[in-house]
């Protein structure tokens, strides 16, 4: 920190963040604008719905690591009270790890359709994709808010 990097990459980070934040925002506008909302699960297509739910993660997940981020940078150290800093982490790993199960579970319905032109059924309005790309992250993070390991790491 005494090398003035700590205020160099929380700007970067923040300026990523909120690049990011915006091109979501400017995705579901952009895909609202050109569907009906009330047709979401009955005529989007699939990839459609994709975009959807990754730019609510993206949106989300960018929101919550900004906030950090400013945070950080407006004390200029660790987030406190601890608690809030075991919030953002919490709410960054549910929605970082939905993510990441969403392009897994998009790259393997991708790969099933191209090899075995076969399409996996994720149930009406898509409730068995959200309930795994959400849920296990989810209870994850419930399972290490339990245990204490949210919080700031003393290390730096």
């Amino acid at each position: 920190m005494e090398d003035g990097t700590f205020v160099y990459l929380h700007s970067l980070a923040i300026g990523s963040l909120i690049t990011s934040f915006i091109c979501a925002i400017i995705t579901l506008v952009l895909s609202f604008r050109n569907n009906n909302y009330l047709t979401f699960f009955s005529k989007w297509s699939r990839s459609d719905r994709y975009v959807v739910y990754m730019a609510i993660c993206d949106g989300v997940f960018n929101f919550w690591h900004t906030i950090e981020h400013v945070h950080g940078l407006a004390v200029f150290g660790h987030v406190r009270p601890k608690e809030l800093c075991a919030f953002y982490g919490f709410m960054v790993t549910v929605f970082i790890g939905f993510q990441n199960l969403l392009v897994n579970v998009i790259a393997i319905s991708v790969f099933f359709i191209i090899y075995f032109d076969k399409n996996i059924n994720f149930g009406q309005r898509d409730w068995k994709l959200l309930l795994y790309c959400f849920g296990v992250p989810f209870v994850g993070a419930v399972a290490a808010a339990a245990g204490d390991q949210f919080g700031p790491i003393e290390l730096l």
